[in-house]
């Protein structure tokens, strides 16, 4: 009696159908198995090795269809992929490197504006304060104004960390 109850409750259940997904980076069922059969005998290679030939070949298939109105140069670069990686490391290169900083302490109104600044003119903050370096290294008088501002707002900020901490000594008793 319980077993066609629960018949009762699953025909009566509705659920929403959602149409099968296509992505274009992989090729239909069907077309794996064709192109598997196609590129090796059976079972002289793992289905790793097959489905990873399988994703070499959309690959290449995508960036030649992709790149048939482009340059014959760019077409050269995608039909050999480790000459193109070479070039992108050798492009990579002439960049020079960067290197993750300390976190960086603002007065909140400066940070307020600066980041407001940088997002006005589309670049990070951290552009910004390498390219003012750049320029403030550039001119001796502009590094001279910069160092009298920041030894004033330095002995600010020690101020109130030597106040900070004598307000947590006194509040501590």
């Amino acid at each position: 009696m319980s077993d066609s109850i629960l018949d009762k409750i699953r025909s009566n259940r509705k659920r929403t159908i959602v149409p099968n997904r296509e992505d274009t980076l992989i090729a239909p069922k069907q077309d794996r198995e064709e192109i598997a059969q196609q590129s090796t005998p059976a079972n002289e290679t793992s289905a790793n090795e097959a489905s990873s030939e399988i994703l070499a070949n959309e690959t290449s298939a995508n960036a030649t269809s992709a790149n048939e109105t482009s340059t014959n140069a760019t077409s050269n670069e995608t039909t050999n992929p480790n000459s193109t990686l070479e070039e992108l490391k050798a492009e990579l290169a002439k960049i020079p490197p960067t290197r993750r900083h300390s976190a960086v302490v603002l007065d909140a109104e400066i940070d307020a504006k600066l980041t407001r600044f940088c997002k006005d003119k589309g670049v990070t903050v951290e552009v910004f304060l390498e390219a003012a370096w750049l320029q403030a290294e550039a001119s001796s008088e502009l590094m001279e104004k910069i160092l009298v501002e920041a030894k004033c707002r330095y002995d600010s900020r020690k101020l109130a960390g030597k106040l900070r901490r004598l307000i947590t000594m006194l509040s501590g008793r």
